[in-house]
């Protein structure tokens, strides 16, 4: 059953192939047309941290939802990332089929009031976001009732207007990186050694596609440094609307750290050294 993470949240625009169509909108205190229908006393567990999952905290209330916003020509949505897989963040098996789900699939779960009931399991919507387009299947729902339990992950119920996507939709779409990399204007897939350096370290492009070591956690691994992480610029689409980047940050690609060996649940800021490597 899925549960929303909150590292990345992009507004986007969906269109259902059986013909209802989201368009984009801004947030609204009231989320659309639909208030709370009553509220959940949170309960803390053992919340897997993966995605910076949203985790439930003892005593605080959550709003719960038994509706979304009504589908129209211009209905916006936010969409959360997600891990389908067993183990991953998005508790129990998906609701339409009782399974898990590679973060290499297109799936997504929706919010509970358009899940309505699994009308629109393993159906495919178009989600339409940082000027892509991709087609994901619908595989579970983003409880917007229930949450904070094993089921859920021990996270709140989700928002009432929810596409909570798999990292494959996240990559179809641009991730969480902006636009292409500076040095190449390419983008790249988690699975390479990749890195970006503050504004400073970055140095004009003088060290672009040369190689860095970084020492963690006992080990060592060689990336490549592809882009700048702007330490002056930020807050546009250029840069996801991120702010400028501290002045001592190297940003690396999800590859980068499991060759570190760093658990998943540490994957965020993590106390390295570096050095100059050689040119690839």
């Amino acid at each position: 059953m899925a549960s929303k993470s909150l590292v990345a949240v992009l507004l986007v625009l969906l269109v259902f192939v059986a013909g209802l169509n989201f368009g984009t909108c801004k947030p609204t205190k009231r989320l659309g047309q639909c208030s709370p229908s009553g509220y959940l006393r949170g309960k803390s567990g053992n919340c897997n941290k993966e995605n910076d999952s949203d985790c439930c905290v003892d005593g605080k209330m959550y709003p719960q939802y038994r509706c979304s916003p009504p589908i129209t020509g211009n209905t916006g949505a936010t969409m959360t990332i997600n891990s389908f897989a067993k183990g991953g963040d998005g508790g129990g098996p998906s609701e339409c089929d009782n399974q898990y789900h590679s973060d290499d699939e297109l799936v997504v779960a929706l919010s509970t009031g358009w899940y309505n009931g699994g009308s629109r399991c393993l159906n495919k919507i178009r989600i339409n976001a940082n000027g892509k387009s991709v087609l994901a299947k619908v595989v579970d729902e983003c409880d917007s009732v229930n949450g904070c339990d094993s089921d859920h992950d021990f996270q709140p119920p989700c928002p009432n207007n929810i596409v909570d996507a798999s990292p494959a939709v996240w990559k179809q779409l641009g991730g969480d990186g902006g636009g292409p990399s500076e040095c190449d204007n390419k983008y790249h897939s988690d699975d390479e050694l990749v890195v970006a350096l503050s504004t400073g370290r970055y140095n004009g492009g003088s060290r672009c596609l040369n190689n860095i070591r970084i020492n963690a956690n006992g080990r060592s691994v060689l990336a490549k440094v592809v882009d700048e992480c702007d330490s002056v610029n930020g807050c546009d689409s250029d840069h996801d609307f991120q702010p400028p980047c501290p002045n001592n940050i190297v940003d690396a690609s999800p590859a980068v750290w499991k060759e570190l060996g760093i658990p998943k649940s540490q994957f965020g800021y993590y106390d390295i050294t570096w050095t100059e490597g050689t040119i690839i």
